[in-house]
């Protein structure tokens, strides 16, 4: 057995503890992998840091290089496991990692009825724990019957993360609910993702249960959710001591108003909301009261991407000035340009690192938040599927405050870009200063081959992925930047 065999060996048999993937990256370095040693070091930082960290934002970026160069240089073992275990190796083994390692075992019961499926499964998870140092588990269509089944074995005690999808016919949900409270074996689990309403009776038993102690993070379908279940799981140690808490949709109003006045949750630091239209749009009241709340007093990630927030939540979250999100996702959100003019002056703007306002604004709200000179430690600013006109281009290019930038993307269509011009964006990449940039994503402007000639010079030394797909290059162009810029990890033309 060669050394980094038997540190390999180490990490399986300690897969919770950091300190034997570290010396596994050492082994790396010292055998000119270097990329994986990095990426295995970037991913323990990750998993252990929050995101308003200084250094969250780059690190974060540069794990994405890594995956990328990693994938396409260095594609992992090809595992097939029995009984119905999905792994994703060769070049998918980089694709979703938890602390460098490949992320999830994934089991579709779709067409695998009974319970005899469910006891090959565990099986296949016992010889998957001897290769693979994964220990979260991504179970879909099964029914409440298949997944008591498998909670019965010992082999669900490794878990450090479960995902939970039944089929549309299983029920009842608040007995699944139940069982889920109810598993001792669960009792390690660091994350928890139920797709699924376990329904009133179901949050109140997995409020009260004694085997979630450790979770971290927590994923919750709303379905069924209450405002009386929402101030049991507020009442929970359990779950006041989480970190990371996921809302899907529909996400009811008023339990969502009951979340902002329970608490403190002091451990969070990342809250997501999904989807919320339609039906289940939350009233500016709502966003007032969260805007007030003093429920979140570590939250450093917010991601609304796709709420309807309308300008009114938009200035209403201007104004919260608890509010410190170093990552502030508004993507789709309606926001408007009244809204983002509020954003522009709202007093925790300087916090913030990494910014998406794609699919929100016109020109005018655009630019106005753009020139902001309260944009000095953003780090990725994401104005895709926005309308935007030369307005815009001349205020990424003169705004001193952006100078840091790593990641900008104005990813458009024809229709966002009917007031911009190759003319337009020859000025915008002549004037602009950002020496630090390493992504820049122009998909769809019209942006031209005179333009596009000038992200070969010397004015752009950091740049490593690069989109430029669907703007109105020639084939020859494109050939002719692939041999100028030879060391992209990425770059799509």
């Amino acid at each position: 057995m060669s050394d980094g065999d038997a540190l390999y060996r180490a990490i399986l048999a300690a897969p919770a503890d950091d300190t034997p993937r570290l010396v596994y990256a050492d082994w790396l370095d010292e055998h000119g992998r270097a990329e994986e040693a990095e990426f295995v070091r970037l991913g323990c930082w990750l998993d252990a840091a929050a995101p308003d960290h200084p250094e969250y934002a780059d690190r974060l970026a540069r794990q994405e290089e890594l995956r990328l160069w990693l994938a396409n240089h260095a594609p992992g073992p090809d595992l097939k496991f029995p009984g119905g275990l999905e792994f994703s190796g060769g070049a998918g083994w980089w694709g979703n990692t938890r602390r460098g390692f490949p992320g999830y075992l994934e089991f579709e019961g779709d067409e695998r009825a009974g319970l005899r499926p469910m006891r090959a499964l565990a099986a296949a998870l016992e010889k998957a724990f001897a290769a693979v140092p994964t220990r979260m588990l991504v179970v879909r269509y099964v029914t409440a019957a298949q997944l008591a089944e498998l909670l019965r074995h010992p082999v669900v005690e490794h878990l450090d993360a479960l995902t939970v999808q039944l089929r549309a016919e299983a029920e009842p949900h608040d007995g699944v609910g139940r069982l889920v409270a109810a598993c001792p074996r669960l009792g390690n689990l660091r994350d928890l993702n139920l797709c699924f309403a376990p329904g009133e009776a179901g949050y109140l038993a997995l409020a009260g249960s004694p085997h979630l102690g450790r979770l971290a993070g927590f994923h919750l379908d709303p379905g069924g959710l209450s405002a009386a279940a929402v101030r049991a799981l507020g009442s929970a140690g359990w779950f006041r001591n989480l970190r990371a808490l996921y809302l899907g949709d529909p996400f009811p109003p008023e339990a969502f108003e009951e979340l902002c006045r329970a608490g403190p949750f002091p451990r969070l630091h990342t809250l997501h909301l999904t989807r919320n239209d339609g039906e289940s749009t939350f009233p500016a009241r709502a966003w007032q009261g969260f805007a007030r709340s003093a429920a979140f007093p570590a939250l450093a990630r917010l991601d609304l991407g796709g709420s309807y927030l309308r300008p009114d939540g938009a200035a209403a979250l201007a104004g919260a000035r608890w509010l410190r999100p170093a990552h502030l996702d508004l993507s789709n959100c309606a926001v408007g340009n009244d809204g983002a003019a509020a954003l522009a002056a709202a007093p925790w703007l300087g916090a913030v690192r990494w910014l998406d306002l794609s699919g929100n604004v016109g020109p005018d709200g655009a630019a106005r938040v753009v020139r902001s000179a309260g944009l000095a430690g953003l780090r990725h600013l994401d104005l895709s599927w926005n309308v935007l006109g030369p307005s815009v281009l001349r205020a990424l290019a003169r705004n001193p405050a952006l100078r840091g930038l790593r990641t900008l993307r104005l990813t458009g269509s024809p229709a966002g870009s009917r007031a911009l011009t190759p003319a337009h964006f020859h000025a915008f990449l002549s004037a602009l200063d950002l020496p630090h940039l390493r992504h820049l994503d122009l998909y769809g402007r019209p942006v031209g081959a005179r333009a596009a000639r000038l992200l070969t010079a010397d004015r752009f030394p950091s740049l490593t992925r690069l989109n430029l797909a669907g703007c109105g290059l020639t084939g020859k162009t494109a050939a002719a930047l692939r041999v100028a810029l030879p060391d992209l990890v990425e770059f799509t033309v």
